[in-house]
């Protein structure tokens, strides 16, 4: 489903560059949960982002469902990320003028969804990570945890192949089914199988 060949990134310039990834070569197959570990600044978020095509390799291949993305334009990426990727970003990117409902809903609206459906199935992902009581609180009326939970339930919403989380239950301090890593593995395993998702 998604592999990874000897991918390498680089920063910086000519002069400096720094490695952040060197020769990294994974595969992942249909419904697997895989946590990728290791010290902080070590490369783990910049790794999650090339396989979320939020950043570009400088070297190798990121392979999708057995096609080379060497020669994806830009529009293919954002094809991939809308509609083929969720989420779970370490500082939440919830936009603090938007309700936790359209928070959630706003997921769905690139894909054409009509209103009444986003409302519906964003209630629904709401709903499966304890915050129903909230969806229509802003953002900075919540906890850390509670924002962190909004974040999951927008990745899940539109029922990705791929769902990407990182550090996704750093702040998740309250009794929940995803208070725990341990718990959100437990969950969050539960939803691929179910899914089908990666």
């Amino acid at each position: 489903m998604l592999e990874l060949k000897n991918i390498t990134k680089e920063y910086g310039t000519a002069s400096e560059k720094v490695h952040a990834l060197k020769g990294i070569s994974l595969k992942f197959r249909e419904a697997e949960f895989v946590s990728i570990l290791g010290a902080s600044g070590c490369g783990k978020t910049t790794l999650l982002n090339i396989i979320g095509g939020l950043d570009r390799y400088t070297s190798g291949d990121l392979i999708i469902n057995g096609k080379s993305t060497k020669d994806f334009k830009d529009r293919d990426w954002d094809s991939y990320r809308n509609y083929k990727v969720g989420f779970v970003f370490q500082s939440y990117n919830l936009i603090s003028h938007q309700t936790v409902l359209s928070n959630v809903e706003l997921a769905l609206t690139i894909g054409g969804i009509s209103k009444k459906e986003r409302t519906k199935r964003a209630i629904k992902a709401l709903e499966d990570v304890g915050l129903k009581e909230h969806i229509y609180k802003k953002p900075n009326q919540l906890s850390g945890g509670q924002m962190q939970r909004v974040a999951i339930a927008r990745a899940l919403v539109n029922n990705p192949d791929i769902i990407l989380a990182d550090e996704p239950t750093r702040c998740t301090r309250y009794k929940n089914k995803y208070s725990s890593y341990g718990n959100f593995k437990t969950n969050f395993k539960r939803q691929i199988n179910y899914n089908g998702n990666t």
